[in-house]
């Protein structure tokens, strides 16, 4: 008796099948399979396995009906972008000088996270940095929320600008919202410049400290000099002194000091001193008493067949007075002149 010999031709294409299990965008790998479906032992199979997450080259033995699976290391840079869904992944199979493709599929899962990250520094310039990141696999809303009060919104400045600014009493809320895709960020950079506040209370304690200063001088003296023409030729200064009393005071002398060099014309305006020392170099005032808001000018001229060349600077003037019976001093500013050597007349 004959029995008949069945032989079932099957394509290679068709005696693998490949697939892989379900994985998200937290994975740190995948697990792969490669399946025998039929009734044959195939030795040293070549595999090539390719798809948007991996790619890797096996060389391995499948029995008949075998599944084999492969735990593949995801590099996650690799599909950051990539959405939720189906993929396919594609097997090269090659055995001995047979080759075919197989494909099958694989599952990406849903999975939403977005990531935040801040960086604040500077003292002077505060600078915030605050970074969102979709590391998931589906569009995200991202919704961040800064406040700033009443005082410090006014040096703040934004980048980009928020979406929607609140108030509520001295709070001012910030918010800024935007849909992330997989992969993309959204980058908010907030700086607050405290220059300009730091340099207004500078100046403020100035002022205030110049004016309790100025409110605790009982006498001011303010000097000046300026250039006269000279019929000789010579270099010539007229020196003016006003004396202002800002409270009552008595018994007020002043004293001025001639610099070297230059001679004292004889011709003095407004008050005359009581008395002149020119060996010493010295010109005095007296005043008995001085009424609030009272002042006194007094001015002389000075001259030098030297000429002056560059910056002439004076003495400063000062006073000795009483005050409920205490014993006080004022100075004057410093006055000086700059000029070239100049030969001009006296003016009468």
């Amino acid at each position: 008796m004959i029995y008949p010999l069945m032989v079932n031709v099957v394509e290679l294409k068709d005696a693998f099948g490949v697939g892989a299990e379900e994985f998200d965008p937290a994975s740190n790998n995948v697990t792969v399979y490669l399946e025998n479906l039929i009734s044959f032992n195939f030795e040293n199979i070549g595999v090539k396995l390719k798809s948007p997450f991996f790619n890797i080259d096996k060389t391995i033995s499948l029995g008949p009906y075998q599944r084999q699976s492969f735990e593949i290391t995801l590099n996650k840079d690799d599909f950051k972008s990539l959405m939720a869904g189906f993929y396919t992944i594609n097997a090269e199979i090659t055995a001995g000088p047979q080759k075919a493709n197989v494909e099958g599929t694989m599952q990406f899962s849903e999975k939403n996270i977005v990531t935040s990250t801040q960086d604040e520094y500077g003292v002077i310039v505060d600078t915030k940095r605050i970074t969102k990141t979709n590391e998931g696999n589906v569009v995200s809303t991202s919704s961040t929320v800064l406040k700033k009060n009443v005082i410090s919104r006014l040096f703040t400045t934004f980048s980009p600008e928020p979406d929607v600014v609140e108030r509520q009493g001295l709070t001012i809320f910030y918010t800024w919202e935007k849909q992330l895709k997989p992969g993309e960020s959204l980058n908010i950079t907030v700086k607050t410049n405290w220059l300009l506040p730091l340099l207004a209370a500078l100046l403020i304690i100035a002022i205030v400290i110049l004016v309790k200063q100025f409110s605790r001088t009982n006498l001011a003296l303010k000097k000046k000099v300026t250039f006269v023409r000279a019929k000789g030729g010579e270099f010539a200064l007229k020196v003016s002194v006003i004396a202002t009393a800002r409270r009552y005071v008595e018994k007020v002398n002043v004293i001025d000091r001639l610099p070297m060099l230059v001679k004292l014309h004889e011709k003095f305006g407004g008050e005359m001193p009581k008395r002149v020392d020119e060996k010493a170099r010295r010109i005095e005032w007296y005043f008995e008493k001085l009424q609030p808001g009272e002042s006194r000018i007094l001015s002389y001229i000075i001259y030098s067949k030297v000429g002056v060349l560059g910056k002439f600077a004076l003495p400063t003037t000062t006073a000795i007075y009483e005050r409920d019976g205490e014993v006080h001093e004022a100075e004057s500013n410093h006055a000086f002149f700059i000029a070239e050597q100049i030969r001009k007349p006296i003016e009468d």
